[in-house]
């Protein structure tokens, strides 16, 4: 009898916790459904913990879309971050990375620049500016730009390379409940609003037209 009963037991937790398996990787493959007609030819998927992936262009630029949770900092709720990257050559051999309210466990983030560069007066004072040689002329051409793009508070990061650019934007926070009680992360989002991404190529474009437009120093230098 007391046998039978804890089988019993037993078998419900395993239907409890193969639905809300379930129910958690559904959530997870769908976020980005609504985000794909802001982009022409779109292609969703999976990457390996089963969060949703988006991909396709926008102008003359090829998209990567992906979402990355961050739990690593326990001393603040987790986060979801929207990480946008549009590969779109720039004329530079520098990189440039402004990361906010930086917390040490940035795994997103590249942590091997050499440089560290003086924060703009008009930013955020927690704010870390990054690069290698030649980002302070990168910067430079980069603030007006990056003046609009810092003015939201849900950005994270912004990251200029040879290759193109990468937006980290904060997409969801978690849960406050679940976090305290049980350490869980579960962010309170049904899909991520096409809106949002939308905002944020526009910003990675204009972004990229400015540094890709000539400098002062080298339309004189050609006029010469």
């Amino acid at each position: 009898m007391l046998v039978g009963l804890i089988v019993l037991i037993l078998l419900g937790s395993a239907v409890v916790c193969v639905h809300q398996h379930r129910r958690e990787a559904a959530w997870r493959g769908r976020l980005l459904d609504e985000c794909a007609a802001q982009l022409a030819a779109p292609r969703l998927g999976r990457d390996r913990a089963g969060f949703a992936t988006l991909r396709g262009g926008r102008g003359e630029a090829a998209i990567d879309v992906r979402l990355v949770p961050d739990t690593l900092v326990h001393r603040r709720l987790p986060q979801l971050w929207l990480q946008v990257t549009l590969r779109t050559p720039l004329p530079t051999d520098a990189i440039l990375d402004v990361l906010r309210r930086p917390a040490g466990a940035e795994f997103y983030a590249p942590d091997r620049l050499p440089l560290r560069l003086p924060v703009p007066a008009t930013w955020p004072p927690d704010t870390l500016v990054r690069g290698t040689a030649g980002a302070d002329a990168l910067l430079d051409l980069a603030r007006p730009a990056l003046d609009r793009i810092l003015a939201d508070p849900r950005v994270k990061e912004v990251l200029a390379t040879p290759d193109g650019l990468r937006l980290t934007v904060q997409a969801s926070q978690g849960a406050r409940g679940a976090y305290l009680l049980l350490r869980g992360s579960r962010f309170p989002l049904t899909r991520v609003a096409p809106e949002l991404l939308d905002g944020i190529l526009r910003d990675g474009l204009d972004l990229a037209r400015t540094l890709s437009e000539p400098s002062s120093e080298t339309r004189h230098a050609r006029a010469a």
